[in-house]
């Protein structure tokens, strides 16, 4: 099956499986993943970028050292910088993180609901969509920056479907 469908089902995958928002960012290397895909709210997304929280989130500072699932608020109490707190102001309330690959390719997926914490069935979900993300993004890191944009558009679709 080619790369950008076998990527696009999976995504499709999770937009079906809840009522929930999620950024999930593939093969990362140098704190920066090579594909990302999200459908948290733009307020939020913006909001994330112009206060610098990437590297004083503990969702991510989790991902990046563990493999894995957590729930954030199992991370709390590492969150000194209050990311989680901000984060339920923009309806992303209970959440998981999920982390597959090794140190050098990491993947993860940040998953939230504005009702019900992530469990069961849904936490399966996540973590099996994740696992199949990363083995389908095999060699992405080799492949033209062309290549790259086409499957990074996907992120586009994703927009349409959860706006």
């Amino acid at each position: 099956m080619p790369q950008r469908i076998r990527i696009s089902e999976q995504l499709q995958r999770l937009v079906v499986s809840a009522d929930w928002k999620f950024a999930v960012g593939l093969r990362i290397r140098f704190n920066h993943p090579t594909l990302l895909y999200q459908t948290y709210p733009e307020a939020w997304v913006a909001h994330y970028a112009q206060n610098g929280l990437l590297f004083a989130d503990p969702t991510v500072m989790w991902g990046m050292t563990n493999t894995g699932v957590c729930d954030w608020a199992d991370l709390e109490h590492l969150d000194v910088s209050g990311v989680l707190r901000q984060a339920r102001g923009f309806g992303l309330v209970h959440g998981i993180v999920v982390s597959v690959g090794d140190v050098a390719q990491r993947s993860i997926g940040f998953f939230a609901t504005d009702d019900l914490p992530i469990a069961g069935a849904l936490r399966e979900t996540a973590q099996q969509v994740m696992a199949e993300l990363h083995d389908a993004t095999e060699g992405v890191t080799d492949m033209s920056a062309a290549d790259v944009a086409a499957l990074a558009a996907l992120n586009d679709t994703l927009r349409g479907v959860r706006a």
